[in-house]
This record gives C-alpha cells, structure tokens and sequence, in this order.
C-alpha cells in the first residue's frame, strides 16, 4: 500500500511502530562510484509535534532517529520535512530469495507474511517484525 505522509504524520506512524514491533533501519545512498549503505536498530528520539496557534512558537518538522548497531552508541538521523510536502511511503510484504539446497533450480522470491517492510522514496527502508496489515492498520 501506498502513502503520501507528512512530517508530522511519518513521525506518529514510526514512534507508534518502534514502540510495539521494533524496527531495523537501511538507508542507502546513491554514490558516483557505487552506494553508501547505513544499518541499524532504529529508535525515534523526537518526532514533531502539532502546531497549534497560539501555543507553539513555530513548526516543529524533524524526525530524530538514532540508528544503532551492535558495536556503537549510534548515529543521529534526522528527516526533514518541507513545508507543504509529503514523502512517498509503501507498506509492503517481507520477500526473500530461498536458494534450493542442491543449488539447482529456481531461486524464487517468497513472501514472508510475519515480516513486512515500509520504504521511504526507495532510500530509507525499515524492516518491521509485524504483518503488513497491522502497520497499515497503524498508518491509518
């Protein structure tokens, strides 16, 4: 399934996700010789907050996320969003490769329905231990 969330939105979908499945975080970066590739526990350190006239100063349009691995503290990760646009988010299906034990035949790609992963623009994927249609269920 696919979404056009904000800022605001994204960050409510993935603090309500980490806090009851956990995610894993890749972020891949498109370089002039190959790709940069991040990999880690994600944990939502800050998401925004409503604006609300009156009461808030300005809008708040950051997503803190601290991408942890088994050998570090973790590195800071902060989505911006711009004022009046939306990122592409897709929920979809965990899929894998299951290669034949006698390396002979068809690799094909399966499903696996208790895994399911949600994608921003194709640079940012979290793998999330849930079926794609509790996450739906979350994102509204």
């Amino acid at each position: 399934m696919e979404y056009k969330l904000t800022i605001l939105e994204l960050g409510k979908a993935l603090k309500k996700i980490e806090e009851d499945c956990g995610l894993k975080m890749l972020i891949k970066a498109n370089l002039s010789g190959g790709w940069m590739t991040m990999v880690g526990e994600a944990i939502i350190v800050s998401i925004p907050k409503e604006y609300r006239p009156g009461l808030s100063a300005k809008f708040d349009n950051i997503v803190s996320i601290k991408l942890k691995d088994e050998n570090s503290e973790g590195s800071m990760i902060k989505l911006t969003g711009g004022p009046e646009k939306k990122f592409n988010v897709k929920v979809e299906p965990a899929k894998y490769r299951e290669i034949p034990k006698n390396g002979i035949g068809l690799n094909q790609v399966k499903i696996n329905e208790s895994e399911c992963t949600l994608k921003i623009d194709d640079s940012i994927v979290f793998t999330i231990k849930a079926k794609a249609e509790d996450i739906m269920n979350i994102i509204g």
